[in-house]
Protein backbone atom coordinates (compact mmCIF):
# COMPACT_ATOMS: atom_id res chain seq x y z
CA UNK A 1 0.00 0.00 0.00
CA UNK A 2 1.33 3.54 -1.03
CA UNK A 3 1.04 6.40 1.47
CA UNK A 4 0.78 9.49 0.00
CA UNK A 5 1.97 12.85 0.92
CA UNK A 6 -0.43 15.81 -0.15
CA UNK A 7 1.85 18.43 -2.56
CA UNK A 8 3.13 21.66 -0.66
CA UNK A 9 1.57 23.10 -3.80
CA UNK A 10 -2.47 22.35 -2.11
CA UNK A 11 -1.16 23.33 1.30
CA UNK A 12 -1.37 26.98 0.09
CA UNK A 13 -5.12 25.71 -1.28
CA UNK A 14 -6.37 25.19 2.25
CA UNK A 15 -4.09 28.28 3.69
CA UNK A 16 -6.14 30.27 1.31
CA UNK A 17 -9.21 28.56 1.83
CA UNK A 18 -8.84 29.39 5.82
CA UNK A 19 -7.80 32.91 5.00
CA UNK A 20 -10.96 33.44 3.03
CA UNK A 21 -13.04 31.77 5.63
CA UNK A 22 -11.79 33.83 8.57
CA UNK A 23 -12.11 37.11 6.16
CA UNK A 24 -15.79 36.34 5.68
CA UNK A 25 -16.62 35.28 9.37
CA UNK A 26 -15.59 38.59 10.01
CA UNK A 27 -16.28 40.79 7.87
CA UNK A 28 -20.02 39.63 8.54
CA UNK A 29 -22.24 40.57 10.88
CA UNK A 30 -23.54 38.16 13.42
CA UNK A 31 -27.11 38.58 13.21
CA UNK A 32 -27.42 37.68 17.16
CA UNK A 33 -25.26 40.85 18.00
CA UNK A 34 -28.07 42.68 16.06
CA UNK A 35 -30.15 41.51 18.88
CA UNK A 36 -28.39 42.72 21.69
CA UNK A 37 -30.17 45.03 23.56
CA UNK A 38 -33.49 44.49 23.05
CA UNK A 39 -35.59 44.17 19.60
CA UNK A 40 -37.28 41.23 18.69
CA UNK A 41 -36.52 37.83 20.83
CA UNK A 42 -33.34 36.20 20.61
CA UNK A 43 -32.52 32.44 20.37
CA UNK A 44 -31.72 30.55 23.24
CA UNK A 45 -28.27 28.22 22.60
CA UNK A 46 -29.17 24.41 22.76
CA UNK A 47 -27.52 21.16 23.12
CA UNK A 48 -29.81 17.96 22.57
CA UNK A 49 -29.03 14.15 22.69
CA UNK A 50 -30.73 10.69 22.78
CA UNK A 51 -30.27 8.12 24.96
CA UNK A 52 -32.05 4.61 24.45
CA UNK A 53 -34.80 5.63 27.06
CA UNK A 54 -34.30 9.74 26.76
CA UNK A 55 -33.95 12.76 25.10
CA UNK A 56 -31.82 15.43 26.77
CA UNK A 57 -32.22 19.14 26.10
CA UNK A 58 -30.00 21.80 27.70
CA UNK A 59 -30.73 25.13 27.46
CA UNK A 60 -28.69 27.98 28.09
CA UNK A 61 -30.62 30.64 29.87
CA UNK A 62 -28.33 32.73 32.40
CA UNK A 63 -30.43 35.51 34.13
CA UNK A 64 -33.95 33.86 33.92
CA UNK A 65 -35.64 32.91 36.89
CA UNK A 66 -36.90 29.59 37.06
CA UNK A 67 -40.68 31.51 36.74
CA UNK A 68 -40.07 33.24 33.94
CA UNK A 69 -39.29 30.00 31.81
CA UNK A 70 -41.86 28.19 29.51
CA UNK A 71 -41.92 25.16 28.20
CA UNK A 72 -44.37 23.58 25.99
CA UNK A 73 -44.21 20.55 23.70
CA UNK A 74 -46.73 19.87 21.31
CA UNK A 75 -46.83 17.36 18.27
CA UNK A 76 -42.97 16.91 18.63
CA UNK A 77 -42.08 20.48 18.66
CA UNK A 78 -40.58 21.53 22.24
CA UNK A 79 -40.30 25.46 22.73
CA UNK A 80 -38.61 27.22 25.61
CA UNK A 81 -39.29 31.25 26.03
CA UNK A 82 -38.56 33.47 28.71
CA UNK A 83 -38.05 36.74 29.78
CA UNK A 84 -35.79 39.03 31.51
CA UNK A 85 -35.92 42.50 32.14
CA UNK A 86 -33.46 45.26 32.28
CA UNK A 87 -32.48 46.82 34.97
CA UNK A 88 -34.07 50.92 35.45
CA UNK A 89 -31.52 53.33 33.46
CA UNK A 90 -30.62 56.63 35.81
CA UNK A 91 -29.94 59.98 34.17
CA UNK A 92 -26.76 60.15 35.79
CA UNK A 93 -25.16 56.38 34.65
CA UNK A 94 -22.63 57.02 31.30
CA UNK A 95 -22.56 53.79 29.76
CA UNK A 96 -18.99 52.76 28.56
CA UNK A 97 -20.29 49.42 27.69
CA UNK A 98 -23.53 47.58 27.33
CA UNK A 99 -23.71 43.69 25.32
CA UNK A 100 -26.00 42.33 27.90
CA UNK A 101 -29.29 41.47 26.33
CA UNK A 102 -32.49 41.53 27.79
CA UNK A 103 -36.25 40.99 26.55
CA UNK A 104 -37.70 37.62 25.42
CA UNK A 105 -35.69 34.84 24.44
CA UNK A 106 -37.50 31.71 22.45
CA UNK A 107 -36.28 28.65 20.10
CA UNK A 108 -38.84 25.84 18.84
CA UNK A 109 -37.62 22.59 18.12
CA UNK A 110 -38.19 19.30 16.59
CA UNK A 111 -37.32 16.44 19.01
CA UNK A 112 -35.64 13.37 17.76
CA UNK A 113 -38.46 11.31 19.26
CA UNK A 114 -41.45 11.56 20.76
CA UNK A 115 -41.44 11.99 24.35
CA UNK A 116 -43.55 11.43 27.67
CA UNK A 117 -44.14 14.77 29.21
CA UNK A 118 -45.21 13.33 32.24
CA UNK A 119 -42.32 11.95 33.39
CA UNK A 120 -39.76 14.74 32.18
CA UNK A 121 -37.55 15.84 35.21
CA UNK A 122 -36.19 19.93 35.09
CA UNK A 123 -32.93 21.05 36.58
CA UNK A 124 -32.06 24.56 36.60
CA UNK A 125 -27.99 25.02 37.52
CA UNK A 126 -26.12 28.50 37.14
CA UNK A 127 -28.17 29.43 33.97
CA UNK A 128 -28.66 25.71 32.32
CA UNK A 129 -31.85 24.04 31.76
CA UNK A 130 -31.51 20.20 31.70
CA UNK A 131 -34.47 18.90 30.50
CA UNK A 132 -34.19 14.87 30.63
CA UNK A 133 -37.56 13.63 28.80
CA UNK A 134 -38.68 9.99 28.51
CA UNK A 135 -39.21 8.62 25.27
CA UNK A 136 -42.58 7.15 24.93
CA UNK A 137 -42.83 3.06 24.81
CA UNK A 138 -43.04 3.30 20.79
CA UNK A 139 -40.15 5.92 20.39
CA UNK A 140 -37.62 3.31 22.46
CA UNK A 141 -35.01 1.32 20.34
CA UNK A 142 -36.10 -2.42 20.56
CA UNK A 143 -33.86 -5.14 19.89
CA UNK A 144 -34.84 -8.12 17.08
CA UNK A 145 -33.68 -11.11 17.89
CA UNK A 146 -31.66 -13.10 14.31
CA UNK A 147 -32.30 -16.66 13.81
CA UNK A 148 -30.39 -18.57 12.26
CA UNK A 149 -31.80 -20.42 8.78
CA UNK A 150 -30.66 -23.41 9.92
CA UNK A 151 -32.30 -23.02 13.30
CA UNK A 152 -35.63 -22.09 10.96
CA UNK A 153 -35.43 -24.97 9.12
CA UNK A 154 -35.20 -27.46 11.92
CA UNK A 155 -37.80 -26.36 13.81
CA UNK A 156 -40.60 -26.71 11.22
Amino acid sequence: MTTRTPSPFFQDFVTLRDAMNQLFEQSLVDPARLLVGGGSARSVPLEVYETPDTVVVKALVPGIDPDGLTVTYDRGVLTLHGRTEAPQAHDDWNWHLREIGYGEVTRSITLPAQVDTDGAQTKLTHGVLTLTLPKVEEARTKRIRIVPTQQLASSN
